[in-house]
């Protein structure tokens, strides 16, 4: 790495924090500004490792010196904004975000960010847009790089670097594209899957200076430039890490490779450059904690607003935290050394004392916990299909009753099973697998979450083939009442996996295709001599309804039409026109009751989410217990359901 500081790298920052903060507040036409990260990435692996190397070749380097550097370098200024975000995260956050926040702090401070939010991206996972300290994940990328890199390099002979770092950088992405189709959540946050970015930049500054190759990549120079502009704006790829991040990160390297002479663009960019990494640090708590005042996506003059107090707070942060602490002297060294410890130690406990602070008499984490039904025990995995329907999830030895289908399936049971009496229930489940017979419901690209392969349609058209043949063997089963959001069988985010014969095609989405097999499961049912009824999901909201009646009770900052935390049935017939649509089919289609408690929640503008001080909702759609429980008896739902059945 040339001595001299490079003004064009500086502007590479520049256009990458500026991608990642308009792709974050979705100003623009950055529909893969998230690609920023990439070339941060690539970016650091290339002047860390030139730094590294420089200093190994002239017999000066040390690894104390290093860390000390990278700790006065990055901590304080992210010690601020963890305090910053510690402070205001009971103003904004529910009880379970205070919690998830405190395990998030945790990761940041000890750069294991990126495995504590994979731990968190489970299927009832908050939104990632509720995580106030989840860009982290990348500097915790970076850190535990920086933790393998120079060992590597000073344990290794100089003739095998290159080789070396070429080698895992090929393994690294070779399992990188292999986990993506598999386990995206995986894939994007952690670091065997990531290493591989970093290691371009690592591999760029290993690579011995050859004029004839500069002047070569040179020529690239203009081509790589355009694609780190156009990428963002229109990806290739369906997944990510993938294609796009390939190419940016092959486009980064050329430009690092061959500087970009000084120009007012060029000097203009690295202007934000300068404050690229305050900026990064600021800008997603500053947004997560607007959208979290409005529940929803605020108007856009509040997240212009927000986009402009993180510049000018980056600017002071840069100012006034993050340089005199990167130029802090020797004599200082003790004395940063021994704050920074004494920071992370009181930081790390700062969440447990807002947790304290701000606790409530009502155990928001009670009411609000997962509505598993009867169990977890009741609730199958993908590739594990039911052999029998366990004890634990029959209310009686002889159940007469049947409820088939997903999470939302399960968030019924609880009242159903309190309420059915002497018949007896029974409970078989499956995360997102919607009850039908033949088909199911996949996600269209691995960039949507949670993401569901091809792989687990299959899987759950064999559990619902299972089910009806457990079915088959229970005679004592007299109805059966299957229930499901139906959502993902008709959504643009999705596709249909129809099963012929022995193969399986891949089709969109359709009203007409879910019907089809759901009429297909209402007539094996009936085939087997059983009667048959489906629950129509309950009304559903744009924000997580939980989230708000809790903060509503907490007396938090809410804003916006939504701060009542009621539905608007205009949004919600809106929202789930489709599956609506649907249903009427379907009823028609199959001659199949679809028994709904619209008219207990709802009246022509509003639906209840809460009745007499009880959460009817823990989440965006899922009922809670006492919800599950409040609507069962007071709409007769298990006698309702039996008598509906044909």
């Amino acid at each position: 790495m040339p001595s001299a500081f490079r003004t064009d790298i500086q502007a590479l920052r520049g256009l990458a924090v500026l991608l990642v903060v308009l792709y974050h507040a979705a100003v623009g036409p950055f529909a893969a500004g998230y690609l920023g990260v990439d070339i941060f990435f690539v970016i650091s692996g290339f002047l860390i490792t030139s730094l590294i190397r420089t200093q190994l070749e002239q017999s000066r380097f040390s690894f104390w010196e290093f860390y000390y550097r990278r700790a006065k370098r990055l901590l304080p200024a992210a010690y601020v904004v963890i305090a910053l975000a510690t402070i205001a995260a009971p103003l904004f956050l529910s009880d379970v975000g205070l919690r998830e926040f405190h395990t998030q702090v945790i990761g940041a401070l000890t750069f294991t960010g990126n495995i504590v939010f994979w731990f968190q991206s489970d299927y009832f996972g908050g939104a990632a847009e509720t995580k106030p300290l989840l860009h982290f994940w990348s500097l915790a990328v970076e850190e535990q790089y920086y933790l393998l890199l120079p060992a590597f390099l000073t344990l290794t002979p100089r003739r095998w670097w290159l080789l070396g770092v070429s080698s895992l950088l090929g393994t690294s992405l070779a399992l990188c594209l292999y986990v993506a189709s598999r386990d995206p959540s995986a894939a994007f946050y952690l670091l065997p899957t990531r290493f591989w970015e970093v290691a371009i930049g690592s591999l760029g500054a290993l690579l011995p200076a050859s004029p004839r190759v500069a002047a070569k990549l040179s020529l690239l120079r203009i081509p790589a430039l355009l694609l780190l502009l156009v990428i963002p704006i229109a990806p290739v790829g369906s997944q990510h890490p993938g294609a796009d991040a390939v190419l940016v990160c092959l486009a980064t390297l050329i430009l690092l490779l061959v500087p970009s002479r000084s120009s007012l663009a060029v000097r203009g960019m690295a202007r934000i450059g300068d404050i690229s990494y305050s900026l990064y640090l600021l800008h997603w708590p500053v947004l997560v904690y607007v959208r979290a005042a409005w529940l929803t996506e605020p108007p856009a003059a509040a997240i212009y607003a927000a986009v402009f107090f993180s510049v000018v707070a980056s600017l002071a942060l840069h100012r006034f935290v993050e340089e005199p602490c990167r130029k802090g002297g020797v004599a200082s060294r003790g004395r940063m050394a021994s704050g920074l410890l004494a920071a992370s130690v009181f930081l790390g406990f700062s969440p447990a004392v807002a947790i304290a602070a701000t606790n409530s008499k009502v155990d928001f984490n009670q009411s609000r916990r997962i509505n598993y039904g009867l169990g977890g025990a009741c609730v199958f995995s993908p590739g594990s299909p039911p052999e029998a329907i366990p004890r634990d999830c029959q209310t009686t030895d002889r159940p007469r009753l049947l409820v088939w289908g997903d999470s939302f399936a399960m968030a019924l049971v609880p009242g159903l099973a309190k309420t059915v009496g002497e018949a007896g229930l029974a409970q078989v489940t499956m995360n997102a697998c919607f009850p039908a017979i033949g088909v199911a419901a996949f996600s269209k690209s691995s960039k949507t979450a949670p993401y569901y392969p091809p792989a687990f349609g299959e899987d759950c058209i064999r559990f619902n083939d299972r089910v009806l043949s457990i079915l088959k063997n229970q005679p004592e089963i007299t109805t059966v009442a299957i229930s499901s959001p139906f959502a993902t069988a008709v959504g643009k985010d999705s596709m249909l996996l129809k099963r012929n014969g022995d193969t399986f095609a891949e089709v969109e989405t359709s009203v007409d295709g879910a019907a089809e097999g759901i009429k297909s499961l209402v007539e094996a049912v009936r085939a087997l001599g059983r009667r048959v009824v489906i629950v129509a999901p309950p009304p559903v909201a744009s924000f997580d309804i939980g989230d708000c009646l809790e903060r509503k009770a907490r007396g938090s900052v809410m804003l916006g039409r939504y701060s009542d935390c009621k539905i608007r049935v205009s949004d919600y017939r809106r929202m789930r026109s489709r599956t609506l649509e649907l249903l009427n089919q379907v009823a028609v289609k199959a001659d199949v009751e679809v028994v709904s408690y619209h008219d207990f929640l709802c009246d022509d503008t509003t639906c209840k989410t809460e009745i007499d001080g009880k959460f009817l909702y823990r989440d965006s759609g899922h009922l809670s217990y006492e919800g599950s429980e409040i609507i069962a008896r007071k709409t007769r739902l298990a006698e309702r359901l039996i008598r509906a059945a044909r």
